[in-house]
Parts: structure tokens; sequence; C-alpha cells
């Protein structure tokens, strides 16, 4: 209920202002970005980016339903995307997710990172994926971050 109601807030905060931020000369959503958003802009940034979540699921499979001989890929698919989503977002909140992101661009090697990457490794890190594993992820982006 909490989240629904924040998420309508949101939008409609959003309706307002996103003009504005659309017509700043760099859209680019990496840290530098992140870190120019005050801590609104940032959670309803979260909200949104867990409501494109669920579209993006809808569009990967919407063309798809009626044809028969795509079941199995369709199922495939469904079963990656709970598996994913349990595994990394279940219990992980908004703000959760506002402050390890808040947290991944204190460092300033990681600020051209976009933020999707950067949903990423927040996720893995908060589902226990090794130091290790989340370093090479994390060292990859920096590498390939303006490509």
């Amino acid at each position: 209920m909490k989240r629904k109601l924040l998420a309508s807030l949101v939008i409609t905060f959003f309706v307002m202002v996103l003009p504005f931020g659309l017509m700043a000369e760099d859209n680019r959503r990496d840290g530098n970005w992140w870190r120019g958003q005050d801590r609104l802009i940032r959670s309803a940034y979260i909200v949104g980016f867990f409501d494109g979540m669920d579209l993006g699921y809808n569009f990967s499979y919407w063309k798809f339903i009626q044809k028969k001989e795509m079941n199995s890929c369709i199922i495939q698919m469904h079963e990656s995307y709970s598996e994913y989503s349990d595994k990394y977002f279940k219990n992980v909140s908004n703000s959760q997710l506002v402050d390890g992101l808040d947290s991944f661009y204190v460092d300033f090697r990681n600020r051209s990172i976009r933020v999707a990457d950067a949903v990423w490794s927040v996720v893995n890190s908060i589902a226990g994926t090794p130091q290790e594993e989340l370093d090479s992820m994390i060292e990859n982006w920096r590498r390939n971050a303006n490509h």
C-alpha cells in the first residue's frame, strides 16, 4: 500500500517536473546525473525503474503470446524473470536501492557507470554476490562506461 501511494505521488511529481529535466543538455543517466538529483527525484526514479521492469517484462512476451510455437520460449523467459526478480529484488525497498546507489556513486571512479548497471551491482551486493565478482563487474563497467 505504501509503495502504491508513493508511486502515485511520484508520478504526479514527475508529470510536473519531468519536462524540465528533458530539456537538460545531457540526459545520460549515470553517477554524475544521479548525484545531481535531490532525494525525492532519486526515489521517484527508482519507483519508475521498478515500474519499467514490469513493463519490460510484459513487452518481452506480448508479441508472442498468440504464437503456439513460442510457448516454450515464453515459459523459459517467465521462469528467468521470476528467478532473477525473486533473487535480486524481492525484498529490496525503494529507499534501500537509493541508499545503495548513493554509496556506489561516492566512488568517483563509478560516476560514468549508467544507473541501470549500478542497480545491478547494488542488488547483487544485497543478494550476497562475492566481493571479487562485484569488483570484476564494476571494473568492466568502468572500462566500457563511455561506449
